[in-house]
């Protein structure tokens, strides 16, 4: 089984460096990083093709990782990008996807997205 690349940015705190180990000690994952959330990430990920991004920080709805995500997402629509918040039990998954822009699949894609909303 080919091993994933996994690019993690956190910072040097001690969630951050759980993650880092989690993903460490997995066979099949091949650890990019860690970098810190200030670094050159999109210019970083040019140089290292990772498969996934892993944003793990305790402050991950903090606006800054939010333009990160975007930033990555802009420059990387085929990227997907996982983010971790310390005081959360849920990873939240980013991607982009580029379809044909027809009203009859914009009207597919909405109905075929999971309802979150309460009547």
């Amino acid at each position: 089984m080919p091993k994933r690349r996994v690019l993690l940015v956190c910072s040097e705190h001690l969630f951050g460096e759980s993650v880092e180990a989690v993903l460490r000690a997995a066979e099949d994952v091949e650890l990019v990083g860690p970098w810190k959330p200030g670094e050159d990430v999109c210019q970083r990920i040019e140089e290292s093709h990772p498969n996934v991004v892993v944003v793990a920080d305790e402050q991950a709805q903090d606006e800054a990782v939010a333009r990160l995500t975007a930033e990555i997402l802009q420059h990387h629509p085929e990227l997907p990008v996982i983010r971790a918040k310390l005081d959360e039990n849920v990873f939240r998954v980013f991607s982009a996807h580029t379809l044909p822009a027809r009203g009859a699949d914009l009207l597919d894609l909405i109905r075929s997205l999971p309802s979150s909303a309460s009547p």
